[in-house]
């Protein structure tokens, strides 16, 4: 149960950075932007990983590339029934550790809390920036017995193990300990963009446009994007999975042809992957 998703980093908030989006060649300011709002981002070297985070602020790669993981008791931000709420901008603030008992550093009204891992579940965590006013929770892990496991990416799951979507209303993401560190030093604001089908139809339309795709094999992939999307809006979900998996299996042929970059591809597969799994128990049992 995976999903990708995109944060793109403003580095000060008296400073304001235009991010570029990569495909589609377009520069938005992110500041005062509302928390959820319209607009589809796609970068086509995602790479391996439930979600992708971008900025400036990740010292060592220019691109600041970091992968990070959606919880199962949060908003599922990687549904593709999510529609206008696929697009999360907000600014990171860092509450602390976020338990009960713990005094807030800051408050996370209207903005996006960093939390701590640790002494309580990620359940209470993230229900509590819920109810201070957060529009969404990035849990960085805390210091691990092995060193070696403290940038090492776990899944969050409800107290009572059982996987909920949506029983808490906003998004939630884990990061290692490295990246939560940096997130917590330098103040930050965030765009965040699940996969789904408008986001993998954009990717194409970027490619056509790039000229790396032509016409024809750029319609033909968004006429599958386009007839899995209508399957799925029925309710008749293994018809959806079958054309996304088809949508691989050409998209692949077109990478084994050299016409798509290793990295157009991988981006494309992984997207349609997180997709697929969306498509699965026990997302398809939850709307957003």
């Amino acid at each position: 149960m995976r999903g990708i998703l995109t944060i793109n980093f403003c580095a000060s908030r008296y400073r304001r950075l235009l991010v570029v989006l990569i495909l589609a060649g377009v520069a938005m300011p992110l500041l005062g932007i509302s928390a959820y709002a319209q607009g589809s981002y796609f970068d086509p070297s995602l790479g391996v990983g439930d979600s992708i985070i971008r900025s400036d602020v990740f010292v060592g790669d220019k691109q600041g590339r970091v992968t990070a993981t959606e919880g199962l008791f949060t908003k599922q931000l990687s549904g593709w029934l999510s529609g206008d709420a696929e697009v999360l901008m907000g600014e990171v603030v860092h509450v602390g550790r976020g338990c009960n008992i713990d005094t807030y550093l800051a408050n996370p009204a209207g903005k996006i809390a960093l939390i701590e891992r640790g002494l309580c579940t990620f359940q209470e965590k993230i229900t509590r920036a819920y109810n201070a006013g957060a529009i969404g929770a990035i849990v960085y892990n805390n210091n691990r017995p092995n060193p070696a496991d403290n940038d090492v990416l776990i899944r969050m799951g409800p107290a009572n193990g059982i996987p909920s979507p949506g029983l808490v209303p906003i998004p939630g993401f884990f990061v290692g300990r490295t990246n939560g560190l940096i997130l917590a030093a330098t103040p930050v604001s965030v765009k965040i963009q699940a996969a789904s089908f408008r986001a993998l139809k954009d990717g194409v339309t970027a490619l056509l446009g790039s000229g790396i795709l032509n016409r024809q094999q750029a319609g033909s992939l968004k006429d599958e994007i386009s007839a899995a999307s209508d399957a799925a809006d029925r309710g008749d979900f293994a018809s959806a999975v079958n054309i996304i998996t088809q949508f691989q299996a050409d998209i692949l042929a077109l990478k084994n042809a050299s016409v798509l970059p290793q990295a157009d591809w991988k981006g494309l597969n992984d997207a349609a992957g997180i997709i697929i799994e969306r498509l699965e128990s026990p997302f398809t049992s939850f709307t957003i």
